[in-house]
């Protein structure tokens, strides 16, 4: 009997054990993405229009062509797509994306998002722009594609994201590196999270890979025409020898022109759309003001760092 009770207490060790890993490998997975979906009349006046479709990691590409890199560079695991259609004709397209965590999904919210749209109360955040809806929550982000701006359309959009909303059951808060913004005349609809150079090079193009080996980034644009990057790196050492590759090609670079340092320790560089880089740095981060005057984009550097 000792033998079989340590026989049995082994191989419920190996299975924590198999469970954790495949929780670590992302292959547990937490139910199907269908318990999402609102079902029957819970969106009054819209029901399914079809049958739903599904796509876990490599499989994005089949559905997205030439657009699934980006949600990789943040880190994708699976989505489901549901359409649905009301008595006068009108449709609306409902794709939930389940992410890796939270701060990837805030990530894909603030890269699709364009600042310019009407913030709507769902999940941790929000924006309506036109027929188009996106809103992110714990892993999840959700978009709402409608295919005109009736208000029928817009009134479904918001109703099925709704009932979306009421089934997610997790949280999460954005990233802590977003709070690296200081938040005087930051408009906040323009952050984005970026996790990779594709984020990158759509919100600032360095035309090139050498010293952008950040972990994490962050891009807001402020009411005095300036925008801050913050890049985060995974140590001092990592972080040192960056920006000493970065600001050695931008000194090579014809795209760029070198001003010096200002003061002595902070890089200033000017782009070929006349923008001024000025560049400041603390042990892990490296910080970007960019301007079209040097004196706003040294400003927006400094600022940073109080």
């Amino acid at each position: 009997m000792t033998a079989a009770r340590g026989f049995r207490a082994a191989l419920f060790l190996v299975g924590l054990s198999i469970a954790g890993a495949w929780a670590a490998s992302g292959l547990f997975k937490e139910g199907p993405l269908r318990a999402y979906l609102p079902d029957g009349n819970a969106a009054p006046g819209w029901t399914k229009d079809g049958e739903p479709q599904e796509y876990e990691g490599e499989e994005l590409y089949t559905y997205i062509d030439g657009g699934a890199e980006i949600y990789q560079e943040y880190g994708f695991r699976r989505i489901i797509i549901q359409d649905y259609k009301d008595a006068k004709g009108k449709s609306v397209s409902l794709e939930i994306f389940e992410m890796e965590t939270p701060a990837a999904a805030f990530g894909m919210f603030s890269f699709k998002r364009s600042g310019s749209g009407k913030t709507v109360a769902l999940g941790a955040g929000a924006e309506l722009e036109a027929y188009y809806l996106n809103f992110w929550k714990g892993r999840f982000l959700v978009t709402l594609t409608g295919f005109d701006e009736a208000p029928e359309t817009v009134d479904g959009l918001t109703a099925v994201a709704g009932i979306v909303d009421s089934k997610i059951r997790e949280a999460g808060e954005a990233p802590g590196l977003v709070g690296a913004l200081p938040d005087k005349g930051l408009r906040t609809g323009s952050v984005k999270y970026l996790k990779g150079l594709l984020g990158l090079n759509n919100v600032y193009n360095f035309y090139t890979a050498r010293g952008l080996t950040f972990t994490e980034a962050v891009k807001g644009d402020y009411e005095d025409g300036s925008t801050l990057l913050v890049m985060a790196f995974s140590s001092f050492k990592v972080s040192t020898a960056a920006c000493s590759e970065l600001y050695s090609f931008l000194e090579s670079s014809d795209r760029f022109e070198s001003l010096g340092n200002d003061s002595g320790i902070r890089p200033l560089f000017r782009d070929g759309k006349g923008r001024f880089l000025s560049f400041t740095r603390q042990p892990f981060r490296l910080f970007v003001g960019i301007s079209e005057s040097a004196d706003t984009a040294r400003k927006r550097a400094s600022l940073a760092l109080r």
